[in-house]
């Protein structure tokens, strides 16, 4: 099985000087970082001693607010150094091998030679065919393909641990002392692909590095479709910033709250808090919570063309209580974000204002209404009672339907490992309702049997 191949083209790029302080990073080039899934169109780069590593797609997380970002490995010729040997290679991995027709050697470890160029110093040097490489200056890197690449790219003279392939008996082996090609001029620095690549320990001394995450929260800010929004809330001046997401297809678009100007860079101190955007998007009369108190959407506008947020106008946030008493949940003004702790949390305002509502305008409300309106509100909270107990007994039934659901995909997997059969897998889906809401919502109808109370007493007052 061989790995995509990655040709050793024009080349612009220094092996990376020893780090005697924090480690050395600039901007990327825009169209280089516009290849990151996404298009984020920013980043910063650093030179580490297995290739250029590109930092973007900088978000928090939604529950810790952790910084969070993507990295990238740069390949082709902006992610090299000034030399090239002319080759295509491929990592070979090691396999078992079917029979012993070949030498195990056809089976090993190595970097395989798919192509040579002309003119250049691999053919030149007559390494090709069926020559293949087991270690450059007495190193395999770790099979690293791209860390190999980018050492030969740097290397003004390279000595290359050679075997060749045998079609009979044992293989040739050879160490071939080449000189290597600079290329003249400079390389255009957008000129590369971008390879998804985990933080080692280089990587991570520098993403410890407090000014990286300050540089490229600036470096994001100053994206058109980034820019952070300034709004006045409850006397504050606080700034919002609409981040996608997460390029994949599960992502979900946040509302980034700030308490400083993002442009400053407060990556660790700014954020205030973070808000899911529903999928259908920032309709006005929709509920946001901002550092637990929950607001109203009034009017919202973003740009046609990046999709910023250009405008976004919030009010205190108060229930409906004529759809209150008439048995309504809240899952509406939440625009689909289902999460059992939003659905909570609002829920329970909801309760509490209705609270109020009982204790304060009630009484007025009955005393000042006649007949028919008594006989309409008290019609409207039966159904409302009538209707939430339904709900609760939905959200029950089925909170105890995945609950046996589990338990039986825990009997089966229990039997298949006794067996040895392969284990039924876990479900994934997440649960969009709790014990909690339900026991919200009962309380919510008790609420509304001790209004209903009420107004059954002011209609029998007035039928007398």
């Amino acid at each position: 099985m061989l790995i995509p191949a990655l040709l050793l083209g024009l080349l612009q790029a220094q092996l990376p000087p020893a780090q005697s302080g924090p480690r050395a990073y600039e901007p990327s080039a825009p169209a280089l970082a516009a290849k990151a899934p996404g298009a984020p169109g920013y980043g910063l780069q650093t030179t580490i001693r297995s290739g250029k590593i590109l930092l973007t797609n900088l978000r928090f997380h939604p529950v810790t607010r952790k910084v969070q970002a993507q990295l990238y490995r740069v390949r082709g010729p902006a992610g090299m150094g000034p030399y090239r040997l002319g080759v295509q290679l491929q990592f070979h991995p090691q396999q078992q091998a079917p029979n012993d027709v070949l030498h195990p050697i056809w089976y090993a470890n190595y970097f395989a030679i798919t192509s040579a160029q002309d003119g250049f110093p691999a053919k030149e040097a007559g390494l090709e065919g069926r020559w293949v490489i087991e270690r450059i200056d007495g190193s395999n890197f770790g099979w690293d393909l791209g860390a190999l690449i980018f050492h030969i790219s740097n290397s003004p003279v390279i000595n290359v641990d050679a075997a060749k392939l045998p079609m009979f008996g044992g293989p040739s082996r050879k160490t071939f002392r080449i000189t290597m090609r600079k290329v003249d001029g400079p390389v255009d620095p957008g000129d590369g692909t971008l390879e998804p690549v985990q933080a080692n320990s280089e990587i991570q001394e520098w993403l410890n590095g407090r000014q990286t995450w300050r540089d490229l929260l600036i470096l994001r800010s100053r994206q058109a479709r980034f820019a952070p929004l300034p709004i006045d809330l409850a006397g504050h001046r606080i700034w919002v910033v609409r981040n996608l997401g997460q390029p994949s297809p599960d992502s979900s678009r946040m509302l980034e709250f700030w308490r400083e100007d993002p442009l400053n860079g407060a990556w660790d101190t700014g954020l205030v808090d973070l808000w899911p955007e529903p999928a259908d998007g920032l309709r006005p009369g929709r509920a946001i919570r901002i550092e637990d108190h929950w607001y109203r959407i009034l009017a919202n506008g973003q740009d046609p063309v990046t999709g910023r947020l250009d405008r976004l106008e919030l009010r205190p946030w108060e229930p409906d209580i004529a759809a209150l008493l008439g048995g309504a949940t809240l899952a509406k003004d939440l625009g689909g974000l289902n999460a059992p702790p939003l659905q909570e949390s609002i829920e329970q305002l909801a309760n509490e204002s209705l609270v109020e509502w009982k204790t304060r305008t009630l009484p007025g409300l009955l005393a000042a209404q006649n007949l028919g309106p008594a006989e309409d509100l008290v019609i409207r909270i039966e159904k409302g009672v009538l209707a939430l107990d339904l709900e609760t007994k939905g959200i029950r039934a089925r909170l105890d339907a995945a609950a046996r659901a589990e338990a039986e995909r825990k009997a089966q997997a229990e039997l298949a490992a006794k067996s040895g059969q392969p284990v039924p897998q876990a479900q994934t889906t997440p649960a969009t309702e709790s014990e909690r809401l339900a026991d919200l919502l009962e309380q919510r109808k008790a609420i509304l049997m001790a209004i209903l109370g009420s107004a059954k007493q002011s209609l029998a007052n007035l039928r007398r």
